[in-house]
């Protein structure tokens, strides 16, 4: 039994192995990343040589570029606001890890008050979840007991 159980795994493994020689899906074309990065690096460095561009002037300016990429008017509006630590709001921070959370937010916004408020609201809502909703609802068992009976 085992016999046959080794040789049917081993039948099976070179049948796979036969078909997993497709190396070439994954072999990177480097210049034909080039041409195509060639129009979005203008744009960038137009942009970064003018930081007081707005989306509807260098539409004006430069529509054709702008049209080529399809460049949305959304793409260049941040997700949130503030300073998001790796995109997670601050008051999540807070919530989620407590102070620990309060004190990554404080040391990755490089002291970003705003953020910092933030995370720290999302503190106290940890402490209100965490301590203040168990113990109402115990006290309210407790009082309900006696009318159980």
């Amino acid at each position: 039994m085992k016999n046959l159980f080794f040789t049917l795994l081993l039948l099976f493994s070179l049948g796979f192995n036969a078909f997993a020689s497709d190396a070439d899906l994954f072999k990177l074309d480097y210049n034909a990343v080039q041409t195509e990065f060639t129009e979005l690096n203008q744009l960038g460095d137009m942009v970064a040589s003018n930081p007081e561009i707005t989306y509807s002037s260098l539409v004006e300016t430069n529509g054709n570029l702008v049209t080529s990429i399809n460049l949305a008017p959304e793409s260049a509006l941040p997700m949130g606001s503030g300073n998001q630590v790796l995109g997670i709001p601050s008051f999540l921070w807070g919530c989620v890890f407590s102070v620990a959370g309060l004190l990554v937010v404080y040391i990755s916004t490089e002291q970003d008050k705003e953020e910092t408020k933030k995370a720290f609201y999302g503190c106290l809502a940890n402490g209100i979840i965490l301590f203040c909703v168990p113990n109402i609802l115990s006290l309210a068992g407790l009082f309900a007991l006696p009318w159980l009976n």
